[in-house]
């Protein structure tokens, strides 16, 4: 019996490619759902440091800052690719945490661009790493955040 330690999804937005990176990327705070922080209190932003190695980040409304994610890869505008480095206890990851890697591509489409993306090595999260792939994977994951960014894009 083989386990799944990834998660796809695809979605096509409507803009071409360059845009379509932009959004995803530059954008993150648009489309974001409010609900998904790690910090207490309210998400005041989130967002992406565009290069590699840099970071994936949220900041609530008391100014407190975390880092939930490394730039791996930044080809604009075809392939996005970090470090998720969000645990099975769903808790600001610490600073040597392990991480998942999600690979995002942009390609060029009749009507936009197609957007793929792969959420791989979630085993990298130790015991209980099926529950990240169940959150993630499910409705409230990847696919439903992949609706809210097309919309924005």
């Amino acid at each position: 019996m083989t386990t799944d330690v990834s998660v796809r999804s695809s979605i096509e937005a409507a803009a071409a490619p360059e845009h379509a990176f932009t959004v995803f990327t530059d954008g993150l705070d648009r489309w974001w759902n409010r609900d998904y922080h790690l910090l207490p209190g309210e998400l005041k932003r989130i967002g992406v440091d565009p290069h590699e190695g840099g970071r994936l980040w949220e900041e609530n409304d008391a100014g407190d800052v975390c880092v939930w994610g490394r730039v791996l890869t930044w080809e604009p505008p075809r392939t996005f690719a970090f470090l998720w480095l969000i645990g099975p206890d769903w808790k600001v990851p610490a600073p040597d945490a392990t991480g998942s890697r999600v690979t995002v591509t942009f390609a060029p489409t009749d009507r936009g661009t197609r957007v793929d993306l792969v959420h791989d090595r979630l085993d990298a999260h130790g015991p209980g790493w099926e529950g990240v792939r169940d959150g993630v994977g499910g409705e409230g994951g990847w696919p439903g955040l992949l609706r809210r960014y097309a919309a924005e894009a």
